[in-house]
């Protein structure tokens, strides 16, 4: 099994690969490294708290528009060595 990483990424957030355009659906994902358990995500962006994700670890903006471009992460309590730890993602540019 992989080594488990640095404390700071033991939560990931995930966008798309692929070029966005105007109109587009975002779909942001949070998930724990190694598919740790996690709860209570909270997404943000800017310095502006989004809310809590759908399904939990799940954020959708569409129809995409300029004034979503920004700096996201995302917030979670992750299961790991026994205990819930709270942690917060890296950030990524949208």
């Amino acid at each position: 099994s992989p080594a488990p990483p640095p404390l700071a990424d033991w939560l990931v957030l995930q966008v798309p690969t692929r070029a966005l355009l105007e109109g587009d659906e975002l779909r942001l994902r949070c998930r724990g490294w190694a598919n740790a358990r996690i709860r209570g995500v909270r997404f943000f962006r800017e310095r502006e708290a989004l809310g809590e994700g759908r399904g939990g670890g799940e954020l959708l903006l569409s129809p995409l528009q300029p004034p979503h471009g920004g700096r996201y992460w995302c917030q979670a309590e992750v299961h790991y060595h026994l205990t819930w730890n709270d942690e917060t993602s890296a950030p990524v540019t949208v």
